[in-house]
């Protein structure tokens, strides 16, 4: 999915001459801690929350408040989503600017997007269980899983992989069509794999969805 998928047009950027009130008023109103300052159709940075909260007068315009504005904060709207998370997450961001070739601004991500894009993706709605894999680097074969896998009438609905504490190895967790796990974790150990962890009953998977949920709601706080 591209950045242009995910747009928000529900929340307007400020501009110069609008105050620090009125944007911490707009913050507070859509419920994110980053705007974009927009001036005649062009992105001049993303403000903040915590800058505004210490600028001494409300009613003093953005442009004159001295707040430096964060830069760099913003994809273009041909952009795959995962780089609008990337760089969400290095600058520490709730929102994310979006701009065309001409650096117009288009309009903004927000993470509780980014969120639910996430969860249709990884499958987090979807009833089945959830083997997690300890696999070294150099052994992973994502041929040989599917392969381990379909063998035993189980579909992969998703698969992510994340670095262990072990340098040298990796986790690789699948999200899978069937709550019973139990032939296929014996073939896959069977095959030297090592099983990490795995949620195959109910409570489990209910668990699963509840932290996504959980997400979503500290999201909107």
């Amino acid at each position: 999915m591209i950045v242009a998928q995910l747009i928000s047009d529900r929340i307007p950027p400020v501009k110069p001459t609008d105050t620090a009130g009125k944007a911490l008023a707009w913050m507070s109103q859509f419920g994110i801690r980053h705007l974009p300052v927009v001036d005649n159709g062009k992105l001049l940075g993303m403000i903040g929350e915590d800058d505004l909260l210490v600028a001494s007068d409300p009613e003093v315009t953005i442009e004159k408040s001295g707040i430096a504005l964060l830069t760099g904060s913003q994809v273009r709207m041909d952009h795959h989503i995962y780089e609008a998370l990337k760089v969400m997450s290095l600058q520490k961001l709730d929102a994310i600017s979006v701009i065309d070739y001409d650096e117009t601004y288009q309009g903004l991500v927000v993470s509780r997007d980014i969120v639910a894009f996430l969860a249709e993706a990884l499958s987090v709605h979807e009833p089945g269980g959830v083997i997690i894999l300890k696999i070294s680097h150099n052994s992973y074969q994502l041929s040989e899983i599917a392969r381990i896998c379909e063998s035993n009438g189980a579909k992969v609905l998703s698969l992510t992989l994340n670095n262990a504490p072990d340098p040298s190895s990796m986790f690789v967790t699948l999200k899978l069509n069937l709550r019973e796990l139990t032939r296929l974790i014996s073939t896959f150990e069977r095959f030297d794999y090592e099983i990490a962890s795995v949620i195959f009953d109910t409570d489990g998977l209910d668990e699963y969805r509840e932290n996504y949920e959980a997400l979503l709601r500290y999201l909107r706080v």
